[in-house]
């Protein structure tokens, strides 16, 4: 996939407004919206706008340019080994949280069907 293609459709898929981009950027919203539009931009503001957004949004957009996803290419097991004590309890934060609230759906639709 085309890097601008790629770009718009992560934009889109994680909700990500031009404006917040820019905050966070330092790239003005005007220069966001002319490379979304066709325009191209330096190297180094695309950098500085892939820079600027979330991890996930970065990963799923290198993800598209290269045509499948990033993941599949990790090896779970040493990444998990090559992080710090700090990222392994966040990650374990993460999953936690996402168990309860997969926990929490599931018995609220059970809920609702007993009704």
């Amino acid at each position: 996939m085309h890097y601008r293609e790629a770009f718009n459709q992560t934009l889109k898929k994680f909700g990500i407004q031009a404006k917040v981009l820019a905050k966070k950027s330092g790239v003005q919203e005007r220069q966001i919206s002319q490379f979304r539009n066709g325009k191209d931009l330096m190297a180094e503001t695309l950098f500085s706008l892939i820079a600027a957004l979330p991890s996930e949004a970065r990963i799923y957009y290198f993800s598209c340019i290269n045509g499948e996803s990033m993941l599949d290419a990790v090896d779970l097991r040493s990444l998990i080994n090559s992080m710090s004590v700090e990222c392994k309890s966040e990650v374990l934060t993460l999953i936690a949280n996402s168990l309860v609230e997969n926990q929490a759906k599931t018995e609220s639709a059970s809920l609702i069907q007993a009704v």
